[in-house]
């Protein structure tokens, strides 16, 4: 014969397991939430730092009144007035514009050409040129991205993003091999 305390013994064991298996089925969930916000995080943040997924090393590119054939190479450097990351490489820009043995750089911006002029002399970067232009005509989708352009046009080399240490080390060098 069953008793009430078997009954209440079997209730507590059911309810033990029911409560397990919930804990088990929300952790499960709770990392393939986890996983899944994780990956589309990776997955943005390899599309912003791939800013010019749009064109490939080779790649011809036309600014209105710049003459690739006449220095061996020029340095592209894509900007906005309202990029944070700009903003905070500008010494860097600035540095590399006031350095007389480098190859010519042109400074791009989305900017009307005065608001993009008024931007550069806050910052202290003086290119040989600036250049109003909607960046996607020359593939780059996002800012700050600097193109190392052949005397043919072709993108030869580029650099996204915020630049460590050592990829402003081989701006230079590859500016300075020109």
């Amino acid at each position: 014969m069953i008793t009430y305390s078997d009954r209440f013994k079997k209730l507590r064991i059911i309810t033990e397991f029911a409560a397990n298996l919930s804990i088990v089925v929300a952790v499960v969930m709770g990392v393939a939430v986890w996983m899944s916000r994780s990956n589309s995080i990776n997955i943005l943040h390899k599309k912003v730092a791939t800013g010019f997924e749009n064109a490939t090393l080779g790649t011809q590119i036309v600014l209105p009144g710049i003459d690739w054939s006449a220095h061996k190479a020029t340095l592209v450097v894509a900007i906005s007035s309202s990029c944070h990351f700009c903003i905070a490489s500008s010494p860097f820009y600035s540095e590399i514009t006031h350095s007389s043995h480098l190859a010519p750089i042109v400074i791009a911006m989305p900017q009307e050409t005065n608001n993009a002029q008024t931007f550069l002399r806050e910052h202290a970067i003086t290119p040989r040129n600036v250049v109003s232009v909607n960046l996607s005509n020359i593939q780059v989708n996002a800012t700050p991205t600097l193109l190392l352009v052949s005397a043919k046009g072709t993108v030869t080399k580029a650099w996204i993003g915020e630049l460590t240490e050592s990829q402003k080390k081989e701006v230079i060098e590859s500016l300075d091999r020109t």
